[in-house]
């Protein structure tokens, strides 16, 4: 028995694998690591010429540190290491090709490997190119029949000038940090409208404030990701329009535009929304004294007609900012008639003003999470002098008491609501100088006292706990007292510290500790 074992042992079993298992393995090592396992076994030194996929990667010879003769030393013994890659494969069929390299001024070197893969049945295309000087995209790029996927990112020197279009089986183009053609938004639609088959588009840190318009229009599109930086957006974005029949995503931050000309999502299932106003506008619009006193802000934009759009969703995540946007930008807040899961960032600087018409028009909604329990002040909360009311006062009940609890009576948006589940991350976290655990504590008391239909409130507690449970469990079971019989309370957190009386999970009436952070 132990002899057969020892024999089993000493067989090498690698070696004994089929050619094909082993360049499957070898595809998922990055070029340079896949050619130095030749070493391993002279019957590999040949099998990197059938690897499927090629991952070559020169930014690792860019060490700050490193010489500069060095460094053009590696980046020369780069390119011939391409050369002789390509050369060792010769015409066999390529699924995938990554490239990622800083070119000089000529890049005629770059352009050849790029035009020789496309020729093999290339499916997968990345490439992420650092260039200094103007870089554009090989044209032939964009009429290759074979290519499944495309991805291009780099700097502002890298371009796509859209000529001819034909990718017939194109389903996933992702543009990031890359110049689309002329300010007309001509070239970006022609773009689009030769990928027949797209369906998902991803588009980071595209500029295109500038454009006379911008057009997403696809009958096939069904993911799309449309992502701007904040401090690449001065301007607000002249005109923006979605056409996409067919959209069941859309995950979309950008500044506002001045106009929706066309929002098109009659299949979107879910929305990410993280439109915001320019620097500008969130300074006048958090000037309190020229809100105090009804000054007209020189507001651009209109979101309407772009949230009348997506009006259709089941589930829906709003940034604070977007928050913000519904006040300020949007003439009328459309009903959600399917929305049953609504998300919305919180934040410091920004006010809840939006909050009652927003829930108030999401007639089935069924859970509500809040990411953090942050809010900044109102113009409400500013005496006849535009000085702020007694800050205990005006903030007593854990919220802006403007908005979330007026001076008399229970707000009909609390009263009427259908929300069964509400979810609160980031609980207890302190940010500012109003924020306060009772304040926050206080707050989802009203909430568990004035929304009818409440079945869960779970609290996710990430910030540190010094106390024992017994302790911190103390001001927590207010809650328990106010809710309905039907409404359980969980507190979720990693940081609970158990005496060892106390189990891991603990449970007083309605009231639950749980030490395991729950999926959201």
């Amino acid at each position: 028995m132990n002899s057969k074992k020892m024999d089993l042992g000493s067989k090498d079993l690698i070696s004994n694998l089929p050619d094909a298992l082993v360049c499957h393995i070898l595809s998922f090592l990055s070029t340079k690591d896949a050619a130095l396992t030749s070493v391993l076994a002279k019957r590999w030194r040949y099998l990197l010429a059938f690897v499927p996929n090629l991952d070559l990667d020169n930014s690792i010879y860019d060490r700050p540190k490193m010489g500069r003769r060095r460094r053009i030393h590696l980046r020369q013994s780069f390119k011939l290491f391409v050369d002789r890659v390509l050369a060792l494969q010769g015409n066999a069929p390529l699924n995938k090709f990554s490239l990622k390299c800083k070119i000089g001024s000529d890049p005629s070197r770059v352009n050849g490997w790029i035009l020789k893969v496309l020729e093999r049945g290339l499916v997968d295309l990345d490439l992420h190119i650092i260039s200094e000087y103007k870089y554009p995209l090989p044209p032939e790029v964009l009429m290759c029949k074979t290519l499944v996927r495309l991805k291009v990112a780099g700097t502002d020197e890298f371009t796509i000038d859209a000529g001819e279009v034909y990718l017939p089986k194109l389903k996933t183009l992702h543009i990031d940090d890359v110049a689309l053609g002329d300010e007309s938004g001509a070239a970006f639609a022609k773009l689009i409208s030769g990928c027949h088959a797209l369906e998902e588009l991803v588009m980071v840190k595209v500029l295109w404030d500038h454009w006379d318009s911008c057009s997403v229009s696809s009958p096939t599109l069904k993911r799309v990701t449309i992502y701007s930086e904040k401090i690449s957006a001065e301007e607000n974005p002249k005109s923006v329009s979605f056409d996409t029949p067919k959209l069941a995503y859309l995950e979309y931050t950008d500044t506002v535009a001045v106009e929706y000309p066309k929002a098109n999502f009659e299949s979107l299932v879910e929305a990410s929304i993280g439109i915001r106003m320019t620097p500008d506008q969130v300074f006048d619009a958090r000037d309190l004294v020229n809100r105090h006193y009804g000054y007209s802000l020189n507001m651009v934009g209109d979101a309407a007609d772009f949230l009348l759009g997506i009006s259709n969703v089941k589930t829906l995540y709003l940034s604070s900012e977007a928050l913000e946007v519904l006040i300020f930008c949007c003439k009328a807040i459309p009903v959600f008639n399917n929305l049953t899961h609504l998300t919305i960032e919180t934040d410091q600087d920004v006010d809840w003003e939006s909050m009652p018409n927003l829930l108030k028009n999401c007639p089935i909604l069924e859970t509500l999470v809040f990411e953090g329990l942050h809010y900044g002040d109102t113009n409400q909360c500013m005496d006849d002098d535009y000085r702020f009311k007694d800050t205990n006062k005006c903030f007593e009940t854990g919220a802006d008491r403007c908005v979330c609890k007026p001076w008399h009576g229970t707000p009909i948006w609390l009263s009427s609501s259908p929300v069964k589940i509400l979810k609160v991350l980031k609980f207890g976290e302190i940010t500012n100088y109003k924020d306060d655990m009772d304040k926050q504590t206080d707050l989802i008391r009203y909430f568990v006292e004035t929304m009818p239909n409440l079945e869960q409130v779970i609290l996710y507690y990430d910030t540190p706990l010094d106390g024992d449970l017994s302790i911190v469990s103390t001001g927590f079971q207010m809650l328990e007292k106010v809710a309905s019989t039907k409404c359980k309370i969980q507190v979720i957190s990693d940081d609970i510290s158990f005496s060892s009386t106390v189990h891991s999970s603990s449970s007083t009436n309605g009231l639950t500790f749980f030490k395991n952070t729950f999926p959201v």
